[in-house]
């Protein structure tokens, strides 16, 4: 069996075989759809700083940029990059959802959160 690619330097993870290669199923899948992301900042001390909660659709994905999203609300068309970690996203419920600038969102297809720790330096 190959071994894994390791992650691109965008990405500083601990565990590269969490990747998923473009070629995955979920990624397939993913692309087009709308997802809720909360991003929380957590400090050298590993308390929470902060929270935001943005959303986008999946425009691309690749081992060179992850998901590419094109975010929705106050943020509109801005690109935003996440890991290309397919495990990190999962199916929400339909319903209503607001962002952290206060736009809401109706039906999203995946959500997913992400830790942001700061440099230590």
């Amino acid at each position: 069996m190959p071994r894994k690619k390791t992650p691109p330097s965008r990405w500083n993870e601990l565990e590269p075989d969490a990747f998923g290669e473009t070629g995955d199923p979920l990624v397939r899948v993913m692309l087009g759809k709308l997802v809720i992301i909360r991003l929380n900042q957590i400090d050298a001390r590993d308390e929470l700083i902060s929270s935001e909660i943005i959303a986008g659709r999946v425009v691309r994905a690749n081992r060179a940029e992850g998901f590419v999203l094109s975010l929705v609300g106050q943020r509109k068309g801005e690109e935003f990059f996440l890991p290309l970690v397919p495990q990190a996203f999962k199916l929400i419920d339909p319903g209503d959802y607001g962002l952290s600038c206060g736009t809401p969102i109706r039906d999203p297809d995946f959500q997913a959160a992400f830790d942001i720790y700061a440099n230590s330096n």
